[in-house]
């Protein structure tokens, strides 16, 4: 049995339930967690108050403490991982790391070209964690990938369902482990990582971001906010989810993104309740989330072109700088609209119907490049994925799989009236509109009682036609 080996921590962020920790500690005496602040990744981000790195680093300092008191330490490293993980694997004579696998094709490449510079000596293995089923395992009677949601979101269920009952079934499994005393501490690593006992604030500057405290995403509540939901909210989740006033929503997506909640704990855990609307739709658009993932996997182009070959390079784009520059301000004149894009820049975080209303009228009434949205909620999403980001605005835009017809564009008002019925969404995001009656807030009336708000940037009816007429002659 080999000595030591590396736990590369990536999309995992959490000492129980970790497919690579479960792993190492099967093959080797002890184990020796890191991270690494991807340089070539934080270059996408380069805003120094960016919440998702005061997130991260609160993180890694919650998991340097959990492992210190098992005797063990976390090892943080600031750059490429080209650049550290061979000068590690050497300094240490290593001959494996484990780390979850990841699906984007800039990581993939990331992977591959680590591995061919560590062979023959060490090797990088590999293990789905942040996904329940690895992407390319789900394919059609042709073997092919699915292109729509729903034959895939049925096959998922038949093939988890497949692998037996909840208690024995291998993809719900809980990984149990014990890390104290399996864990290595290698002193001479601390000249070249960074000192986590300095606190998050210091940690950030080392790497050029600033600490924001962030009362409303807590790196320590990730499972109590799982629980809460399953507990007091998700039997009511068919019929709360869409409505923007009511918290009808898990709000998991942050602690998922960076894997402080195991996804299988979700699918466990959801599996494991009485089954009712609330239940299956919850489990539902969990599996958009892998199905989004299998799409960027098989069609990694669809990261720089529409996934509908017709509108690639062929939509005239509205290019007013103006016109996006209103709509990242929330300066539209249509408040639903203003609302969602100030709780983005207020919470980092957009209720998901808000995301499709905000997306259409981006696309569509303004005719925006959906890359430039797709672009402007990558800066500001505390739940950001790649996959899910790109397939939600290329839905929305109708160029992209299994996308509703490109002649369905949400009309601002009436969503308004469905989904924010007394305007208390708008109210608490827009202040300034506290003392406006429900029955105009979602009207064109509202303008004409309340100058001083923005008029609308486009006239709702004018721009639908618009949009229509643009998509119909590229269709046609």
């Amino acid at each position: 049995m080999a000595q030591v080996a590396i736990v590369w921590l990536r999309r995992n962020l959490r000492l129980q339930d970790n497919k690579p920790f479960a792993a190492a500690l099967r093959h080797v005496d002890k184990v020796l967690p890191i991270f690494i602040f991807d340089t070539a990744i934080l270059k996408q981000f380069p805003n120094p108050y960016d919440r998702r790195l005061s997130f991260l680093a609160h993180t890694l300092c919650l998991l340097h403490d959990a492992l210190k008191k098992l005797q063990g330490e976390l090892f943080v490293f600031h750059g490429t991982p080209l650049e550290i993980i061979p000068k590690l694997v050497n300094h240490l004579k290593v001959e494996a790391i484990y780390a979850d696998e990841d699906y984007e094709p800039a990581n993939i490449e990331r992977d591959r070209t680590i591995q061919k510079v560590l062979m023959p000596h060490c090797k990088l293995h590999l293990y789905c964690d942040h996904l329940l089923i690895k992407p390319g395992i789900i394919l059609t009677q042709c073997n092919q990938p699915y292109k729509l949601y729903t034959p895939y979101m049925k096959a998922f269920r038949t093939y988890i369902a497949d692998q037996g009952a909840l208690a024995q079934n291998r993809l719900l499994i809980e990984y149990n482990y014990a890390l104290e005393g399996r864990l290595f501490t290698p002193s001479a690593l601390d000249g070249q990582s960074i000192d986590l006992n300095v606190g998050v604030e210091e940690v950030l500057k080392q790497i050029g971001y600033i600490y924001i405290k962030d009362g409303l995403w807590d790196p320590k509540n990730g499972s109590n906010s799982l629980d809460g939901f399953l507990k007091n909210q998700i039997d009511h989740y068919k019929a709360n989810r869409d409505l923007l006033d009511l918290n009808g929503s898990s709000r998991c997506g942050p602690y998922l993104r960076f894997g402080l909640i195991s996804i299988r704990s979700c699918y466990r855990k959801a599996f494991a309740l009485a089954s009712n609307l609330g239940v299956t739709t919850w489990i539902s658009e969990l599996i958009w989330r892998e199905f989004y993932a299998n799409i960027l996997y098989h069609f990694p182009n669809i990261i720089y072109e529409s996934f509908q070959e017709k509108y690639r390079n062929t939509i005239p784009w509205n290019s007013k700088q103006e016109d996006y520059d209103r709509f990242v301000c929330g300066q539209t004149g249509y408040p639903i609209i203003d609302a969602a894009i100030q709780q983005l820049l207020c919470e980092g975080w957009m209720h998901n119907r808000a995301r499709m209303i905000v997306a259409s009228f981006f696309s569509k009434n303004l005719l925006l490049d959906w890359h430039k949205g797709e672009s402007f909620f990558a800066q500001h999403l505390m739940d950001y994925e790649l996959a899910s980001n790109v397939g939600g605005w290329q839905w929305s835009s109708a160029c992209g799989v299994d996308a509703p017809p490109y002649f369905r564009v949400f009309n601002p008002y009436l969503q308004g009236k469905k989904f924010d019925p007394d305007g208390q969404y708008v109210k608490k995001y827009l202040p300034g509109l506290q003392k406006v009656p429900r029955s105009i807030i979602h009207t064109m009336d509202f303008h004409t009682l309340h100058t001083n708000y923005p008029k609308p940037m486009v006239n709702y009816e004018l721009s639908r036609i618009r949009a229509i007429e643009t998509f119909k002659k590229i269709g046609a």
